[in-house]
């Protein structure tokens, strides 16, 4: 075989074994990255107040017009900072409505 054939083979061979390595990585950091998840959402789901919950589960049921069962609530915590940035992104979004205003 000529060099030049068994150079790009082997490079080849260099960058797919790369690739398999960042696939594996990514992988397990997925799998850890889910328990993770999965535990604070049951830590968040033991703080959930049963009227809050009867209260979105009414107010679901209303919307939809049919009974609704609510299986987990998960409390949002914004930090006190993104107030600011919410506040433009409503204005955006007021800005851009279709349909009749007020």
């Amino acid at each position: 075989m000529p060099a030049v054939v068994v150079t790009a083979l082997l490079a080849f061979a260099i960058v797919m074994t790369g690739m398999l390595f960042l696939c594996g990585v990514c992988v397990v950091m997925l799998k850890l990255g889910g328990r993770a998840v999965a535990a604070e959402a049951d830590e968040g789901a033991e703080m959930a107040d049963p009227v809050l919950v009867a209260v979105l589960t009414a107010a679901a049921a209303e919307a939809l017009g049919r009974p609704v069962l609510v299986h987990r609530v998960r409390m949002h915590r914004a930090p006190e900072s993104d107030r600011w940035s919410r506040a433009g992104r409503l204005d955006i979004m007021i800005s851009h409505r279709v349909g009749p205003r007020r």
